[in-house]
């Protein structure tokens, strides 16, 4: 891919759905901005986002790229650990994938059972903890780059 690919994108939240591009075409991905634009009854206002996560589907699944792949986010040794979660979809073609945080669910109820944000209950619970888990993520992209690269077929 090119810098002038429109397809490619631009946060570094990103980056690891254009890695997982380059190893093959991505049907469906999503991923949690770091800054979320949100409604205030009058605009919208920029605010923390929610925990890092990406969502991707293959066009095409390749066993050893999936494989590789698991092995490259399984390796990492951050501050946090980060899961590869598998979604079969029944009736329809493929399987969702998607990698978060090991807490992800944890932090979310504990969240929801504050009826806050999760980006509001984190501050005030554990200051400063969303912005380490989007470095964390950043250094596991950077991680799976250079796994990925150092065990090419």
């Amino acid at each position: 891919m090119t810098d002038c690919d429109a397809s490619r994108i631009k946060h570094p939240e990103g980056e690891l759905l254009n890695i997982l591009e380059e190893l093959g075409a991505l049907a469906w991905r999503r991923y949690s901005p770091r800054i979320a634009q949100t409604w205030n009854g009058r605009k919208c206002v920029d605010t923390p986002g929610d925990l890092p996560w990406v969502g991707f589907r293959f066009a095409q699944e390749d066993d050893a790229t999936m494989k590789r792949f698991e092995a490259a986010v399984s390796s990492y040794e951050g501050l946090e650990r980060w899961l590869l979660i598998s979604h079969v979809r029944e009736s329809l073609i493929g399987t969702n994938w998607m990698i978060c945080l090991e807490r992800s669910g944890l932090i979310n109820r504990q969240a929801s059972n504050a009826n806050l944000p999760v980006w509001q209950y984190l501050e005030r619970v554990d200051p400063g903890y969303l912005d380490l888990a989007y470095e964390d993520f950043n250094g596991l992209t950077i991680h799976v780059r250079t796994s990925l690269d150092r065990h090419k077929l």
